[in-house]
């Protein structure tokens, strides 16, 4: 049965072959044909002999070169979605490290702009305070100059007015009284 088929390929090949020569005009031989058959029988049978067994060696160790490296195949592929695994599990908990690093960012920056906040406060209320300070300063030395001002007007209008009470004798005798005053003491 396994000959068969390519007994039969044969045969079609050569009446092929043979119907194409006879389709030029001429008559079909059968005689020749069956010789010609016998000799593609041989042939093949002789090819089959000889080689038979090569084809055979290497088709059988073909099948098992194919199936080790399909074996292979399904190890490398199994190892390959086992490494998938691993990496799709490493991918999770990088990203759930990454949530956790992000919200702790968060709870930081939080926390340096409640400082920055709070330092903020603090220095505006030494600045208030020194502002204070400073424009109490500033009236007070502004009221030591309107003091001095207004004492040097008053000195300068009690000036004038003992002046003008006292004459020149009354202010001769005045000097003189504090001068023995001064002397004397």
């Amino acid at each position: 049965m396994k000959y068969l088929s390519s007994f039969a390929f044969a045969v079609l090949f050569c009446a092929v072959a043979d119907f194409a020569y006879a389709s030029d005009g001429h008559e079909l031989p059968w005689g020749n044909f069956a010789l010609r058959m016998l000799n593609v029988a041989i042939f093949l049978g002789i090819l089959w002999y000889a080689g038979g067994r090569l084809v055979k060696t290497f088709l059988a160790n073909h099948q098992a070169q194919v199936k080790e490296e399909l074996e292979s195949a399904k190890a490398l592929r199994q190892k390959a979605e086992h490494n998938l695994s691993i990496a799709e599990d490493k991918l999770r908990s990088v990203e759930n490290e990454c949530a956790k690093l992000f919200e702790d960012g968060k709870k930081q920056a939080e926390a340096i702009k409640s400082a920055i906040i709070s330092d903020a406060e603090k220095q505006a209320e030494r600045i208030i305070e020194q502002a204070k300070l400073a424009a109490e300063q500033d009236v007070h030395n502004e009221v030591q100059k309107i003091k001095a001002q207004m004492a040097e007007e008053i000195v300068a209008q009690m000036e004038k007015e003992i002046v003008s009470r006292l004459d020149k004798d009354g202010h001769n005798a005045l000097i003189e009284k504090s001068l023995s005053k001064v002397v004397f003491s």
